[in-house]
């Protein structure tokens, strides 16, 4: 029985699927292939890229399918987050999905094995992201900041309190079944919420999500006017979704219970009062992580009717 089991698991082909844009990537999948080599499992890699415009990135991607199981599916017009990631599935083959980011780095040589050692409980497994322990720049302090305070509240335990709100395609393992039954959803066309969205589904549904401790290393930050740009960007997807996602969004909660209290009026004054200098602290050298989440609740806010519903 065991090593029927044993015969069968170990035929199933594990897919990795990358999409990048405007990103050189081959570094990752360099580092995932040996990993995968090493593990003795019949693997793909997928890399989608989704009409990047930098020649310099479209020539460096150009090693990728040199790399034995390597594939590179090039896109000419950019897709957005969730329709790559649903072309990416679309187009492979392997029987469980290994979403990464292409601006992911793989520092744990038992990476792909943690992984794999789990497959067999046929859930899907979030294996978490993390932050280097120096600040790069002052330039992307705003998002490094906020990053690692993060951290310390996004350990698998943490996150395992709230499975399905915490979900995140930066690193997600799910059998192939799964990820056919709760594609990304393509309404999302900006940044934002597309795999927090497929939690809530999920959670509607009662399918396991399992959070372990199993990071990558995230080391392309964004400066801090672009941080704040995709920043705003995010909260136009929440305000869009904003009833969707009632009870996945603790700053959605929020902003809701400080409307319930009369509150709106004060903060849209707040808004535009002190928007444009919270901005300009904001996308310096020495931004406060309180004052960002300060100004995420007053721009919401400022996007949201007083009773929290979508902006006509």
């Amino acid at each position: 029985m065991f090593m029927d089991f044993f015969c069968y698991f170990c035929s199933m082909l594990l897919s990795i699927l990358i999409p990048t844009y405007n990103y050189d990537c081959s570094l990752l999948v360099a580092a995932l292939h040996k990993q995968a080599v090493e593990s003795g499992q019949p693997f793909e890699i997928v890399v989608a890229d989704d009409g990047s415009t930098s020649a310099t990135v479209a020539e460096a991607l150009k090693a990728i399918p040199k790399l034995a199981g390597c594939r590179l599916v090039t896109l000419k017009e950019n897709q957005g987050r969730a329709r790559v990631r649903n072309l990416l599935v679309a187009t492979s083959t392997g029987d469980y999905l290994l979403f990464v980011d292409s601006d992911a780095q793989v520092y744990d040589p038992k990476f792909l094995e943690r992984y794999l050692a789990l497959a067999q409980r046929r859930c899907v497994l979030c294996g978490g992201i993390v932050h280097s322990d120096t600040l790069p720049s002052p330039d992307v302090s705003l998002r490094y900041r906020y990053e690692k305070q993060c951290e310390k509240r996004f350990t698998a335990e943490c996150r395992n309190r709230h499975p399905y709100a915490q979900l995140r395609s930066f690193n997600l393992f799910m059998p192939r079944t799964i990820a056919e039954r709760f594609p990304f959803n393509e309404r999302i066309t900006g940044y934002g919420y597309e795999d927090t969205l497929m939690g809530r589904d999920m959670a509607r549904a009662h399918v396991q999500v399992l959070h372990i401790d199993n990071p990558l290393l995230n080391t392309d930050l964004e400066t801090n006017p672009r941080f704040l740009a995709k920043t705003e960007e995010a909260l136009h997807t929440l305000a869009m979704l904003n009833r969707e996602m009632e009870g996945y969004s603790s700053l959605l909660h929020l902003q809701q219970r400080l409307c319930r209290m009369g509150m709106s009026g004060c903060m849209r004054l707040a808004y535009r009062l002190w928007g444009t200098l919270l901005r300009r602290h904001l996308t310096g050298h020495h931004p406060s992580v309180t004052l960002f989440q300060c100004y995420k609740l007053l721009y919401l806010n400022a996007i949201l009717e007083p009773r929290g519903q979508k902006k006509a």
